[in-house]
């Protein structure tokens, strides 16, 4: 995978291919065959790697004590430098230019997003666990949005602030679905 992760950032995502792979690790293309048969299947490999090294930066996240905490928490480290790894980053915007073009690569992007988003939902359950998971769907959603727009347009050079105010925007998500859960959880007057 390090050698497919190097091609890729090297030379671009069509350049990945268990033969390019074999050669550049120095092993016979048949070894590297029995791993990966295709090159959708390197794909699958190198979005498993960028999951892992996100959810690897988040792992002290998922010791939260308290809901608030733990709310910020996601918030601050989504919208922080924490959040953001160069070197996947850059595999990730490989993913996202060439799934324009390419089925297989969209599909393993939209695994990838689907991934974080579902840890994105089992977090908020975790800090809200009254929400309904609808809504928290709904949100975890939004919060991917806004995420990856916050990036994309902090690599284009827009200043820090605009991530602060990215978090704020993203602070006033969650204080919806906390309201809302929190109303539907108090009992509501009869009117006589």
């Amino acid at each position: 995978m390090d050698a497919c992760e190097a091609i890729v950032l090297e030379e671009g995502l069509a350049a990945a291919s268990p033969a390019r792979v074999a050669g550049r690790v120095g092993l016979d293309r048949t070894t590297v065959h029995h791993y990966f048969r295709t090159q959708a299947d390197l794909l699958a490999g190198l979005v498993e790697r960028i999951v892992d090294g996100y959810l690897a930066e988040a792992g002290d996240l998922e010791t939260w004590r308290g809901p608030g905490e733990s709310v910020a928490n996601l918030l601050d480290f989504l919208l922080s430098p924490g959040f953001t790894l160069p070197r996947y980053d850059r595999l990730v915007d490989e993913f996202a230019a060439a799934s324009h073009r390419d089925a297989e690569v969209r599909s393993q992007l939209r695994r990838l997003y689907r991934t974080l988003e579902e840890w994105t939902v089992s977090m908020l359950l975790k800090a809200i666990p009254d929400a309904p998971p609808d809504r928290v769907r709904e949100t975890a959603y939004a919060l991917y949005a806004l995420v990856e727009g916050a990036y994309l347009l902090h690599a284009q050079g827009f200043p820090d602030d605009r991530l602060q105010a990215a978090r704020k925007t993203a602070r006033k998500l969650v204080e919806a679905l906390q309201d809302e859960t929190a109303n539907s959880a108090q009992p509501h007057e009869e009117s006589a």
